[in-house]
């Protein structure tokens, strides 16, 4: 990712917006930020990470912090960071969620959180604008333009917060994290999923495979339990005690069936007594009901009979009906055919006047027809002179070809001079400047020679004087340390005489005269050491006396280290400066006076090609000398071509005089005559169509009338017709004695005139069959007494009941033995298939745990992988630590740091004492460059295994004050030396310091000025 443009609005401490171009700082390949505390430096990274994250630079600020206090209130918090990623170019937009003004009323309003990505390659930078930024690739939605990001990157905002900005403190914290949160970081960083995913399956499998063996040996135990037995042979002996009991119940089970058979045939034979008494009862009832209905189907036979009578009217009255029908739409049809012929008499009038009109415009189609044969004899002259027009048009096209090569020609004259004239005065304005430049780069290279050596005197001067700085400092912190070590020696010598007193007065008080002495051996014990024994307390000062003393003499010896170093820095920069010789004018006195005669240097511009400029005027001479015999060449062809295009033009002219100008142009000529072709076609048309319309109208409005006439007289014949179907109707109505009430009460009848006979008749036959029916069935129960059903039944449900339950017990104990004879096969077979699983997954079980850390490292796979990557990360930081620390120091890994999990600690290797230790131990500088040098081999690492990471650019805040006071600046100088080597990797390094020498070292960069009213942005040291 390259940083191009970072625009911010209302953003921390910039009230305004503030625009920083990184384009020529990325070119310079390594840049700084500089400014005074608090002016708003980070704020800088802070606006990066929230365009392309929405968030701050430090993880625990939240967004909506980052609006300017100083920010006037209805202008809104806004970030665009415009990137290159590779030959492409992205715009991201965000602004946070934020409180603006209302804008209707008083108060304020939330604007919610937004963000926009536009994908913006082959725009320039100045093309991209408030109101173009490229194609959008996700817009308004939060995630899904992090989403967007994130593919893009190949990274997230802590990863970004590691490997692109290194903030203050940050890399401190890694370089003494412990293992389980430096495995956290580059988990993060390296995908080793694969490796932590193979564990995890491993170890699923294998507390699958051992919880599958422990749950079915379970099961089966609890299968057993159930049942009611401690082992299989309690089940061998249950099975053959149940087989017993089934054949007792078998037996018990023969007796109750045939009780319940002889009870079961008790019940049939009343059954079949009771059902010949209850078909008697059913016999005189169904006889009884039908005795009820005699009187009703006497009044059905006299009801058929009449509407029998009435039926045979029913045509009569449709024929009515249907010739009074036919009679109102023969009305209806005379009053269509009356209107539709009083329409078409009027059409037939108005088509005879539209004839009338147009005849009477007669003579405009004579008018036209003579025009035309006008327009025809037009046509002819104009075919005769087409050769003519040509020749005029010809001879006119030449002429103003002539005329514009004569004006070119005029033209390129009047440049050529003025070329020339301006060319001429160049030369000799080159001439002079030319010997104004020779003298001023002579001196300016005896100036540049000079301000390199003060420079020189001038470093090794402060380097002289930081290693006396230095030197000085751990002399008198050797001295101390000294001192503490001799005090501490001298504490422990006491404390150790003391318990060794104690432990003798000890051992004198348990001597016995004839007992060996416990030290010596001796049994003679002439002068025992006597007194009070008060020892309690002084074992423990005697340790805690030799620990202080152990630690005071290893920080005396370490101390002493550094002061030799110190003392052969010191030593070293002495002979650099030495070897100097003293500059006669000072550095910044050298340096005003190069600026001043490099700018004079500039106002003459670049150096002139004097024999190139000679050169072009000679040819520009030639070229006016040319020009001018073409102009003389094309005023003589002009003069002629115009002589010949005037004889043309006269005698063109005098052929087409007898044709109007307006239509001498054959385009002209043929849209006339199309006109008057068309205006003469248009009135022929609307006299025939009005002749034919008025034809059509008569000869409908005729045939209408017919029509009305055919009506009229078809209306009286249904009429007449109508009346004589109902005078028949009625007197036939009246021969058979009805009137019009009574056959309209028959109607309903004669519809079920049928039905009511076929009710008839089968009344009569369900008559005799139900007087046939009472008399058998009461013959059949004459002598018999009818049985007690209630009592059978309740004897048979005993009997079923009895058999039930025996047969209940027998099924149980059948099912009982089936039951435990299946629990002892299948358990069985579900033993001998635990063993072989239990062996089958032993090394799956055992390879999971090594995987998981159960080793002699206490190292999971995971944990292994990233230690892999991590080898590479320490082999790439080393490549910086040891120029940045002169050869002294190599990090590496720490195998055995740590009780738990292990294999990722870090330790330094000191070259000075040939011996590892923690990185604890480093001193606050060594420890920003060991620090430092880590990040930068984490954030190549990372580069080099991704696919899609790329790291064009790094920024580093803050650190390098400290390597001012305890190492020198010489260190600083081989700090900017490697961040120097970078740029050489096409990676640019942006430095957020506040140290002079850096600013003195890097000026190229940005300033951060900062007033009462906020933070402004200045580049510095670009063009």
């Amino acid at each position: 990712m390259r940083p191009i443009r970072l625009t911010m609005q209302a953003f921390g401490p910039y009230p305004g917006r503030e625009v920083v171009d990184f384009r020529h700082a990325v070119e310079a390949g390594v840049f700084g930020i500089y400014g005074q505390t608090g002016s708003g430096k980070s704020t800088l990274f802070s606006a990066m990470t929230f365009a392309l994250f929405g968030q701050a630079s430090r993880s625990e600020q939240e967004a909506p912090t980052l609006r300017s206090d100083h920010a006037d209130p209805g202008v809104a918090t806004e970030v665009e960071f415009v990137f290159d990623m590779g030959e492409k170019r992205y715009v991201a937009l965000r602004q946070p969620d934020q409180l603006r003004p209302k804008q209707r009323g008083s108060g304020e309003t939330k604007s919610p959180h937004e963000a926009h990505l536009f994908d913006a390659t082959g725009l320039t930078l100045e093309d991209i604008t408030h109101d173009r930024r490229g194609r959008i690739l996700a817009e308004k939605k939060v995630r899904d333009v992090d989403d967007a990001i994130r593919g893009l990157l190949g990274y997230g905002p802590e990863q970004f917060r590691q490997i692109v900005l290194l903030p203050q403190g940050r890399f401190e914290t890694f370089l003494a994290a412990k293992t389980r949160d430096r495995l956290d970081i580059l988990r993060e960083l390296f995908d080793v999923s694969l490796y932590r995913n193979l564990a995890a399956h491993l170890k699923r499998q294998a507390e699958e495979a051992e919880k599958r063996v422990s749950t079915e040996r379970e099961l089966c135990a609890r299968r057993l339990a159930q049942e009611g037995f401690e082992s299989a042979e309690a089940l061998n002996i249950g099975i053959t005690a149940v087989r017993q009991s089934q054949t007792e119940l078998q037996n018990a089970e023969d007796a109750t069936r045939s009780a319940r058979d002889a009870a079961h045939q008790a019940l049939t034979a009343g059954e079949t007594l009771e059902g010949r008494f209850r078909e008697a009862e059913t016999a005189a009832t169904a006889l009884a009901a039908l005795s009820n209905r005699q009187d009703a189907i006497t009044a059905l036979r006299e009801k058929v009979r009449q509407a029998d009578r009435a039926r045979i009217l029913l045509d009569l009255e449709r024929h009515v009906q249907r010739t009074g029908e036919e009679a109102r739409e023969a009305e209806r049809f005379k009053a269509e055919r009356t209107e539709a012929a009083r329409i078409a008499a009027k059409a037939a009038i108005a088509a005879a006047e539209t004839v009338a009109g147009e005849k009477a415009r007669s003579g405009e189609i004579d008018a036209l027809r003579r025009k035309a044969d006008e327009l025809n004899t037009y046509r002819a002259i104009l075919a005769n002179t087409v050769q003519e027009s040509e020749a005029v048009s010809s001879a006119e096209r030449k002429s103003a070809e002539l005329r514009d090569k004569l004006a070119k020609v005029l033209a390129g004259l009047e440049t050529l001079s003025k070329r020339r004239v301006s060319g001429l005065e160049t030369l000799r304005t080159a001439r002079l400047n030319e010997e104004r430049r020779r003298a001023i780069a002579e001196r300016l290279t005896v100036l540049q020679g000079d301000l390199e050596k003060a420079l020189a005197f001038d470093r090794s001067r402060k380097a002289v004087n930081a290693a006396q700085t230095a030197f000085d400092t751990l002399s008198g912190r050797y001295t101390k340390a000294e001192q503490r070590a001799r005090e501490a020696r001298e504490t422990f010598e006491n404390a150790e005489r003391a318990l060794s007193g104690a432990q003798a007065l000890h051992l004198a008080a348990k001597l016995e005269d004839g007992s060996p002495c416990p030290v010596c051996g001796a049994k003679d014990h002439p002068d025992p050491v006597t007194g009070h024994i008060e020892s309690a307390g002084l074992n423990d000062a005697f340790k805690e006396a030799k620990a202080k003393w152990q630690t005071a003499d290893e920080a005396a010896r370490r101390t002493a280290n550094e002061l030799a170093v110190a003392k052969n820095t010191l030593e070293l920069r002495q002979e650099d400066l030495g070897g100097l010789d003293v500059p006669e004018q000072s550095a910044e006195a050298l340096r005003e006076e190069v600026e001043q005669t490099s700018e004079a240097m500039n106002a003459h511009g670049d150096p002139a090609d004097i024999p190139s400029a000679e050169d072009a005027i000679d040819q520009l001479s030639r070229r006016i000398e040319a020009g001018e015999a073409e102009r003389e060449r094309v005023r003589t062809a002009l003069s002629e071509s115009e002589r010949d295009h005037a004889s043309l033009k006269a005698a063109l002219d005098a052929r087409l005089s007898v044709i109007p100008n307006a239509l001498r142009e054959p385009e002209a000529l043929a849209s006339e005559t199309e006109r008057i072709a068309k205006a003469l076609s248009e009135r022929q048309t609307r006299l025939e169509a009005a002749i034919t319309a008025e034809t059509q109208a008569s000869r409908i409005a005729h045939g209408l009338e017919k029509e009305r006439e055919a009506a009229e007289t078809a209306l009286t014949k249904c009429q007449a017709t109508h009346q004589e179907a109902q005078d028949t109707f009625l007197m036939r109505l009246t021969e058979a004695g009805f009137d019009h009430d009574t056959f309209n009460t028959l109607k309903p009848a004669i519809r079920t005139i049928d039905e009511d006979r076929s009710r008839i008749e089968a009344f009569s036959r369900d008559l005799a069959v139900a007087e046939e029916a009472a008399k058998r069935t009461a013959e059949a129960v004459h002598d018999e007494t009818r049985p007690d059903l209630d009592a059978l039944k309740g004897r048979l449900t005993e009997a079923e009941a009895a058999l039930a339950s025996a047969s209940e017990r027998k099924s149980e104990a059948q099912q009982r033995v089936r039951h435990l004879q299946a629990l002892r096969a299948s358990l069985a077979e579900t033993l001998k298939r635990l063993d072989e699983d239990e062996a089958h997954t032993g090394p799956l079980r055992r390879l999971a745990g090594l995987f998981d850390g159960k080793n002699a490292l206490n190292l999971d796979l995971e944990t292994f992988a990233i230690g892999a990557m991590f080898d590479q990360v320490l082999e790439a930081a080393n490549l910086r630590l040891s120029p940045m620390t002169a050869g002294r120091y190599r990090l590496e890994r720490d195998m055995d740091a740590g009780r738990g999990r292990r294999g990722l600690g870090l330790q330094i290797f000191d070259l000075f004492t040939g011996r590892a230790r923690p990185t604890s131990t480093l001193s606050g500088g060594e420890t920003f460059i060991a620090a430092l040098a880590l990040a930068l081999g984490l954030a190549d690492i990372v580069e080099t295994t991704s696919g899609k990471v790329r790291l064009d650019t790094i920024f580093i805040d803050e650190g390098f004050g400290s390597l001012d006071t305890e190492n020198g600046s010489g260190t600083l100088d081989l700090v900017l030396q490697v961040l120097n080597s970078l740029v050489i990797q096409n990676r640019a390094v942006g430095l957020i310091s506040h140290v002079p020498l850096v600013q003195e070292a890097i000026p190229n960069g940005f300033y951060i000025r900062k007033g009462v009213g906020g933070s402004r942005v200045e580049a510095r040291g670009f063009p």
